[in-house]
């Protein structure tokens, strides 16, 4: 079933690849590949109901955990857990799941 939400399609595109990839991580760093992985889901959850509750706290938390995500996302680079090439593509992921939020509580504020 295809998703009509475009955000939501975007996000879970998002998840499919990131998470291919972070599963290949040791499970010396179990927390952190736990983290991103919950994190990932945790943007699709809020992304769903930002929509579905109309409310603005769900669209910052989406903020919020793209943020977190590049940190760990940083982190497992700096660990040398992923390349630089992959971290710089998945940062270009979470940044356009950024830009559509940011663009939906603009056009919610007026």
């Amino acid at each position: 079933m295809e998703d009509k939400l475009i955000i939501a399609r975007k996000t879970k595109r998002t998840i499919d690849y990131i998470e291919k990839n972070i599963y290949n991580i040791s499970n010396d760093y179990k927390v952190l590949k736990e983290r991103i992985l919950n994190c990932l889901y945790d943007v699709l959850e809020n992304v769903y109901r930002a929509n579905i509750e109309q409310d603005r706290k769900y669209k910052e938390e989406v903020i919020v955990q793209i943020k977190m995500l590049n940190y760990y996302l940083k982190k497992c680079m700096d660990l040398e857990l992923i390349t630089k090439s992959k971290f710089l593509n998945y940062g270009k992921y979470l940044s356009e799941i950024h830009d559509m939020v940011n663009s939906w509580m603009e056009y919610e504020k007026d």
